[in-house]
């Protein structure tokens, strides 16, 4: 299965053989399910059945919180005004949440109850859990065990780790990671390829409820297998961008904030009151959801809530106008990862042929109106927005098909697909005591291909420590030991040439993790060996 892990909601596209790629329905037969899962009760509630509890106690139901696996914390950063909070980027106004600090491990918990106290890696896995059952489910009971999984592509290494840790405590096998842009891309290239020969670039903008997207890919047709004139897409991604401050859940937020100072102004003495009720408070944001998808379709809408706070109901009504201007800010920077993704790929919108619009949140018309006139303007031609995809969906199938094409055990239409890394890595190599350190070698600069293997080569006689860098930070250290031991013990009794050659792998997933293979070191050794040569008698002169 692949599961499109997105904030607010995950899709699960199954993969069976002898069956279609189908996208699996929920328990309330519905093709998307919210990114939550509720511990309110003794008894787990996942999705649906878990978002009505956020309204009861917020605190028991963690959503929005995934993108916080990526990041290091220590116990003061929990605080409210702390830097997990802006982190989370949400506020702590409209979410709450009961932290605790795991002083072993070093990491944030969300805690429920005095028993349940748990880790983000281990509530992300709840949720895979739940994908896991209902794909099963969506198989007939058959166990499904392997899974792709979808990542923004800036996801550093340790987010990746973590995402890879959740799949196995929920007892899945995460094959491979695929950034969503790209997952895009690949379920495009099914239906539509560059005739062989042409060569054409498109621009995948992915605008979510937490994020925003960009990805360029250049696409273009090869030659696939022995029969001639048979051909398969090529999908070759050049450069992608995330912005972690542009979304539509932002937008549900501004929504949300000023109908409370709207509630607050008509009932001033409640003023206080309503501010610190988590339950009145998630109640507003409930109604913003709802109302934001109102004013895409209508130029007013209604705001109503019952009951919101101490019996009081509440009722007024947003304009598409006043909502546009609330959010003016936002929508200032819709297009700067457009052009830091061009500008990546080295090229510009003169270069781009297909534009496609996915996601949830660029159905809010003013996106469509700041990114036509964008594409046009930047472009010196009419750039249609294309929506040949269903953006709620296409990564999760576009995710299924990458993980498919990878193996034996299906029969899927070939797509040659390459992705890059938006991390720089590099490699030092330094003695286990300090006393020397060779140069920083970078191996994988940012836009370097996924699944690169590259090798160290260096001449050693003592234990050593790999160091490996994300983007000239210290991400961890690898310490090689065994050199010294068979150096002073096995290889001692050698008539060794030199030095022995000590070979380290280090290889870029397709994942976009990197894995130090073990090292190798490599002697040579001169023997003498005697060897007896038979001298041939001279013949007698007098002899006939």
């Amino acid at each position: 299965m692949s599961v499109d892990l997105g904030h607010e909601f995950f899709k699960v596209a199954l993969m069976r053989q002898g069956a279609p790629l189908e996208i699996v329905l929920n328990t309330h037969s519905k093709r998307k399910t919210a990114t939550a899962v509720s511990f309110f009760e003794g008894v787990r509630a996942f999705g649906d059945d878990a978002i009505p509890h956020a309204s009861k106690a917020p605190s028991k139901v963690p959503t929005f919180f995934y993108n916080q696996l990526a990041h290091n914390y220590s116990e003061s950063d929990i605080s409210p005004s702390g830097k997990w909070w802006d982190n989370f980027a949400l506020g702590d106004q409209f979410y709450s949440f009961d932290l605790g600090y795991d002083a072993e491990r070093g990491v944030p918990v969300f805690k429920f109850d005095d028993k349940r106290q748990f880790t983000t890696e281990v509530v992300l896995a709840n949720i895979l859990y739940f994908a896991k059952t209902l794909a099963e489910t969506s198989s007939d009971g058959k166990p499904v065990k392997d899974t792709v999984v979808t990542v923004p592509s800036n996801a550093n290494m340790r987010f990746r780790q973590a995402v890879v840790a959740a799949g196995e405590v929920a007892g899945l096998r995460v094959l491979t990671l695929v950034h969503e842009g790209s997952a895009f891309a690949v379920q495009r290239a099914v239906d539509y390829a560059p005739e062989k020969g042409e060569v054409e670039h498109g621009l995948f903008f992915n605008m979510g409820s937490r994020k925003t997207e960009v990805t360029v890919v250049q696409m273009e047709s090869r030659q696939a297998g022995m029969v001639a004139g048979k051909t398969a897409p090529v999908v070759n991604v050049l450069s992608s961008v995330v912005d972690m401050t542009i979304g539509g859940h932002f937008l549900d937020l501004k929504i949300a904030l000023a109908m409370l100072k709207k509630f607050q102004e008509k009932h001033a003495d409640m003023a206080d009151g309503i501010a610190n009720n988590p339950r009145a408070l998630r109640k507003l944001v409930t109604q913003a959801q709802k109302t934001k998808a109102i004013l895409s379709a209508n130029k007013q809408a209604p705001f109503i809530v019952e009951s919101l706070f101490q019996d009081t109901d509440f009722q007024t009504t947003i304009a598409r106008n006043q909502f546009e201007d609330m959010c003016s800010d936002m929508f200032s920077r819709l297009t700067e990862p457009v052009m830091s993704a061009l500008s990546n790929a080295n090229l510009t919108m003169s270069d781009i042929k297909h534009v496609e619009v996915v996601g949830g949140a660029w159905r809010v018309p003013k996106v469509q109106e700041i990114l036509s006139d964008f594409f046009e303007k930047q472009g010196g031609r009419k750039i249609a927005i294309g929506q040949h995809l269903n953006g709620e969906e296409a990564a999760a199938t576009g995710a299924a098909l990458v993980g498919a094409n990878a193996s034996s055990s299906f029969r899927v239409k070939k797509i040659f697909f390459m992705d890059v890394s938006t991390h720089t890595y590099a490699v030092q190599v330094v003695s286990k005591n300090g006393e020397w350190e060779k140069n920083v070698t970078v191996l994988y600069p940012a836009g370097a291909p996924l699944g690169g293997k590259k090798k160290l080569t260096f001449s050693l006689e003592e234990d050593f420590v790999v160091k490996l860098f994300e983007d000239d930070v210290l991400l961890t250290e690898y310490a090689v030991t065994g050199l010294e031991e068979v150096m002073k013990g096995k290889w001692a009794t050698y008539n060794l040439t030199g030095v022995p050659k000590v070979n380290v792998a280090v290889h870029l997933e397709s994942s976009g993790i990197v894995e130090i293979k073990t090292p190798t070191a490599i002697c040579e050794e001169t023997h003498w060996v005697n060897e007896t040569k038979k001298v041939r008698k001279k013949a007698n002169a007098s002899t006939p």
